[in-house]
């Protein structure tokens, strides 16, 4: 059942190419807006100092009082985005779920509409991600249960590998419940969100082999394009203009597949949630 879905949600978003252009433009504007003031606080330290690969060692060195202030900002731009990219989510799940073509007023109105579900599926999932934050802890159990308060150098080095990788793989769940609970509310109009969650919980498990593998593939694709982005980024580091403007159009280009990818991961999940819950209720955003 996976490649079916996946199939579907590609050719979902190819058919939607207008609403991936969205995507990338609203996260570009976004980006940039909520990004001017960490420039600008860099900018005003490069006219000053500047000195090749070590700038942002040189920068911190110098100005230790920007540190709160630069890691604020940022925790601010990542929220707004996440937020932002919620807001976005029920415009597409809306036209993935009705299977019609993209229209502005479809789009946005169903963002709308759901933002606010959305907002409180949010905060509804936190608990549910701390508890999944919290198994990695079970390796250092493990480590000073079996080896003891001083382990040996390779089984530190292992684990950190092994609690690395059980975070991830929590993340991963937290965001799959996630993603299955808004695909709840779209299809039944859910109002009480704890039903969707819980909806997401054990659609999720119910079918674990096809829900994990369906979002594994679509993360290590993503993994794959950000290794190759990162080497090609490396060899286009001259600073001659044409490699700079090379280099900028390629992470534009980095960025827009980055937006298919998440489409077409909607797409294959709504079509994977219908596929296992043809009891769910049709298209209530007829209303719209």
């Amino acid at each position: 059942m996976v490649l079916p879905a996946l199939k579907s949600g590609i050719r979902q978003m190819w058919m939607n190419k207008h609403m991936v252009l969205v995507f990338y433009a609203v996260n570009l504007i976004s980006a940039l807006l909520l990004t001017l003031p960490v420039w600008a606080l860099l900018d005003r330290f490069a006219g000053q100092r500047l000195m090749g690969a070590d700038f942002l060692v040189e920068f911190f060195m110098y100005n230790r009082s920007a540190i709160p202030t630069v890691g604020s900002l940022s925790a601010v731009v990542v929220m707004c985005y996440w937020f932002v990219s919620l807001f976005l989510s029920g415009g597409a799940l809306s036209v993935f779920a009705i299977g019609v073509k993209y229209t502005p007023v479809l789009f946005w109105g169903s963002a709308a509409r759901y933002s606010g579900r959305f907002f409180r599926l949010f905060l509804w999932c936190l608990p549910v991600a701390a508890v999944f934050l919290c198994l990695p802890l079970i390796e250092k159990g493990f480590v000073r249960l079996f080896f003891g308060e001083d382990p040996y150098q390779y089984v530190t080095y292992w684990g950190g590998w092994i609690r690395l990788g059980l975070r991830h793989m929590c993340i991963l769940f937290v965001l799959m419940i996630l993603d299955y609970a808004r695909i709840h509310v779209v299809l039944t109009d859910e109002r009480k969100v704890r039903r969707s969650v819980w909806r997401g919980i054990t659609f999720t498990f119910d079918n674990f082999k096809q829900t994990f593998g369906l979002a594994f593939l679509f993360f290590v694709s993503g993994v794959v394009v950000l290794l190759v982005y990162h080497l090609l980024s490396r060899l286009l580091s001259d600073p001659n203009i044409a490699f700079v403007i090379t280099l900028v159009v390629f992470q534009q280009l980095y960025m827009m597949f980055r937006m298919m990818l998440r489409l077409s991961l909607y797409a294959g999940q709504m079509s994977l949630y219908r596929t296992h819950t043809p009891e769910d209720p049709g298209q209530p955003l007829g209303q719209l």
